[in-house]
């Protein structure tokens, strides 16, 4: 391949260590972080606010040769482990003196994870990047990094990678030259980028896409399949779900990477014209010139999978205007297509109506929009976004899916109530349909006010409201008025449900000394309404629920 065949170059001057003149500049950057939580009034039987500390070391080293070549990795050490010996190290706890590095999910965490490596070469013609790396886009609403502190409120926790190979170029000066040009604008403010994603090569589970069951007989049984007839004797003999997740990395064969038909693979366009610190207002006599921001693109993905018949197309577009103080900021996103790859439990019905039980149309839609006043000592933000629920993932449309849990709004109602709810109703064997923090089957507004009474010094503060979009009568009660003309689709009917799923009000502090150290406090209160089932997964259930967190961090 044309990326590989190139990154071999990249990787062929060994040389450099050799000559010191020649070799790349090293630089390391990332955090040490530490975030504690008390979390008030979250259960009934809470007579305490209950505290946690977890920790964070991410280290990113940087080889560069001379702005051409670059190397990078990415690795995190203690990632969210929770503060003390939790794994019962020491054989009588109140003796305990050394930590374990158990996470707050209560699993034994690696002590240190290498999440991506990637290299960069520069090229007259654009930019290849491969390798493991980060992805973002936009507002992060799809495809977020999760790198550094960029929240209003919460934290990161998780961030997107890919294996990616990734060619970026701008198309205007390279015509430029190609034409003869005497004077080229190499930063014309056009962007077109194209790569290739492997994201599956053999996937553990062994997708099967129809079920069997033992001694039916050819004629007496409408489930006789000839399928699982594997001798032809007319009685079947193989007995297998839809998928069989029980496959042991052992047992896969010696050409398990050769298997074209069971990979997934995607491929990403992206097309972007950005702007930063462009002159507008009055070009002749007096008057002042003010700078200006703006930034316009779009984000599409092609998904593909053979063995499951999925053909997934991603269309993601994202703007950005900021001028004399004005700003207006929005991203909205559409998955759509067919597969027959979603086998999460509870997201098909192998004995319902449907001709194919794992076949899904979906059509999945999300978006941010922001508009408001920014100054340097001050700004007022209105937010408002949206993330397309599912009210029965079992039937063949599938509509719902969170935004990115690293696009953090407020920190109660999305990070940690629904949050608990999707684990908890979901379950570990369909962990695909966790929200995990993310915007969830709703829409809301979300205004915030930030003041900044020092250079290094923010206070904050933001009020959330959310209303479902789709209940599904489990994770979000529904009435047969939120589907007017199709009240079936409500299927467990609820009276005096409130219209909203709630609001908290949020106010934060933060504070940046010596360069490096940064610190922040927050505090939320939120008033849960009855559509959450509450009492159904333990939590409090009159829905008041208060949290104070606070986070220090060096940042190198």
């Amino acid at each position: 391949m044309l990326f590989a065949g190139i990154a071999a170059l990249a990787l062929s001057g060994a040389g450099w260590a050799a000559d010191k003149d020649n070799a790349p500049d090293f630089s390391l950057q990332g955090y040490y972080r530490t975030r504690g939580y008390v979390l008030k009034d979250f259960y009934p039987d809470q007579e305490e606010a209950g505290k946690m500390m977890v920790h964070r070391l991410r280290l990113q080293p940087v080889l560069d040769f001379q702005g051409r070549a670059k190397f990078i990795m990415m690795a995190d050490a203690m990632d969210d482990v929770v503060w003390g010996d939790n794994a019962s190290l020491a054989a009588t706890s109140v003796f305990a003196g050394d930590p374990s590095n158990t996470g707050t999910d209560g699993a034994t965490q690696s002590s240190f994870e290498l999440k991506r490596a990637w290299m960069e070469v520069k090229l007259p013609i654009g930019l290849i990047r491969v390798g493991r790396q980060e992805s973002n886009w936009g507002m992060g609403l799809l495809s977020n990094h999760g790198n550094g502190f960029d929240d209003t409120f919460g934290e990161n926790h998780y961030g997107s990678t890919f294996d990616r190979a990734i060619f970026a170029t701008r198309p205007v000066p390279v015509a430029q030259t190609l034409m003869g040009k005497a004077k080229v604008d190499s930063n014309h403010p056009l962007l077109v980028a194209v790569g290739v994603d492997r994201l599956v090569e053999d996937p553990l589970t062994q997708y099967y896409g129809y079920a069997c069951e033992k001694n039916l007989i050819q004629g007496d049984s409408d489930k006789y399949d000839s399928r699982c007839d594997t001798d032809g004797d007319g009685i079947t003999d193989l007995e297998h779900d839809f998928t069989d997740e029980s496959r042991t990395p052992e047992q896969r064969q010696a050409d398990w990477v050769m298997d074209n038909a069971d990979d997934v693979w995607e491929t990403v366009f992206v097309v972007q014209y950005k702007v930063e610190d462009a002159n507008l207002g009055k070009k002749k006599g007096k008057g002042k010139r003010h700078k200006s921001d703006l930034t316009l693109g779009t984000y599409v993905v092609s998904r593909h999978q053979d063995e499951t018949n999925s053909d997934v197309l991603i269309t993601d577009v994202y703007g950005k205007f900021l001028h004399r103080g004005v700003y207006l900021e929005g991203e909205v996103l559409n998955i759509r297509g067919r597969t027959e790859g979603i086998t999460l439990r509870g997201s098909y019905d192998p004995y319902g109506e449907l001709a194919n039980p794992l076949y899904k149309e979906a059509n999945i839609w999300g978006y941010v929009g922001r508009a408001g006043y920014k100054q340097e000592a001050y700004s007022a933000i209105f937010e408002t976004g949206y993330a397309s629920g599912d009210e029965n993932v079992a039937d063949d449309q599938f509509t719902g899916r969170p935004i990115h849990p690293d696009y953090n709004v407020g920190l109660i109602l999305y990070e940690e109530v629904l949050a608990r709810v999707t684990a908890q109703t979901w379950s570990r064997d369909a962990e695909g349909l966790w929200s995990n923090g993310g915007v969830y089957n709703s829409r809301y507004v979300f205004p915030t006010v930030t003041y900044k009474p020092g250079r290094n010094m923010d206070l904050i503060a933001g009020y959330l409201l959310a209303w479902p979009d789709k209940p599904d009568g489990s994770r979000i009660l529904c009435m047969a008025s939120d589907f007017p003309g199709e009240e079936e689709k409500c299927t467990d009917p609820q009276e005096d449900l409130a219209q909203e799923i709630g609001w908290e009000v949020d106010i934060g502090f933060k504070y940046k000394f010596y360069q490096h150290i940064l610190f922040s406090a927050e505090y939320g209160y939120a008033k849960v309404s009855n559509r959450i089932p509450l009492e159904n997964i333990g939590l409090n259930p009159d829905g008041k629920f208060q949290t104070f967190q606070s986070r220090i961090a060096y940042e190198f």
